[in-house]
Formats: structure tokens, sequence, C-alpha cells
């Protein structure tokens, strides 16, 4: 635990120690911190009251216990987390928890809606696309020829749509 005490090395014992050796210490601990309480000494009070929540937690079994067990996974790099015992905090944690539940939903639900209008935006615009190519397809088709191709159809002074000679015509006739 790098930087951070625990509540045996502030109270001055193993982590084995039983409750009297617990006790002395604590004793002797709280001495000194008096002394420098009443000397002025800046954070004193605030370690005083450190080493009180200690010894209350080290005295109980079953709270030592479990203090043990976090020490223990934080050695091991690993994060426990307890669900409260008490009743204020249990209600503060299920309104912690609701509290988040509606958020989380009201969040999916913005961005449910978001994705949803942009889908729709999408199709419409899909859908007129799909309109204009098939208007587009379906147009009658005006092929226009220029006028210099329309010049290209006279053959040797006459047009295509003549017949090739007039003498053709006057020999079919009886």
């Amino acid at each position: 635990m790098a930087g951070k005490r625990s509540f045996y090395e502030m109270i001055g014992v193993a982590r084995d120690a039983d409750q009297p050796s617990i006790d002395a210490a604590y004793a002797l601990v709280m001495v000194r911190l008096a002394e420098d309480v009443r000397r002025g000494a800046s954070g004193a009070s605030m370690e005083s009251q450190l080493v009180r929540d200690g010894y209350k937690i080290l005295s109980d079994v079953a709270l030592r216990s479990r203090y043990d067990a976090k020490l223990a996974a934080d050695e091991a790099g690993v994060k426990l987390v307890f669900f409260p015992e008490d009743a204020q905090a249990r209600r503060k944690l299920g309104i912690e928890s609701l509290i988040f539940a509606v958020l989380a939903t009201i969040f999916c639900y913005v961005v449910y809606w978001q994705l949803n209008r942009k889908i729709s935006e999408v199709r419409v615009d899909y859908a007129v696309e799909v309109a204009r190519k098939q208007t587009l397809q379906n147009a009658p088709k005006v092929i226009e020829v220029p006028a210099a191709s329309q010049d290209a159809g006279v053959v040797n002074g006459s047009s295509r749509s003549e017949p090739a000679s007039k003498g053709g015509e006057e020999k079919s006739r009886p």
C-alpha cells in the first residue's frame, strides 16, 4: 500500500496482534496524539480520529476480518466492493442505483430516438432518390439529331425518302 498506512501501522501493532496488544498500543498512541493536539500540531486531531476509527474496526471481530480481507485484496491488486451493512447506507446505495438506472434509461432513449430519427431521414432520402431515378428511366427519350447529320441523309441531291430514280416508278406503270 504505497503512500497509505493501514490501521495496524497507525496503531503500531502487527496484523496478527491479539486484542490486549491492540488495546495497549491504542492507549499509547492516543496519549501521544492528545499531547500533539494540545500543542496545536496540525493534523493531529485528524489522525486521532483515524486512529479511533481504526481501533473501532480492529476491536470488532467481524469488521476486522473484513478489513483484513480488504488489505489482502489490495495487496494482491484486486478491487473488492462490500455491500453496506447499515440501513442508511443500503438506502443511499439503492437511491443512487435507482438514479443511475433512470439516467441510463433516459440516455439510451435519447440515443435511440436520435438514431431512429436519422434512419428515417436516410430512408426518406433513399426513397426520393429511387423515385427520381425511376422517373428518369421511365421518361421518354428524345433523341435530337444535329443539323449536320440531317444533311448527311441527302445523297446526290436527292433525299433518302425519295425513290432512287423517278424513271423506275414510271417503268412500273403500264
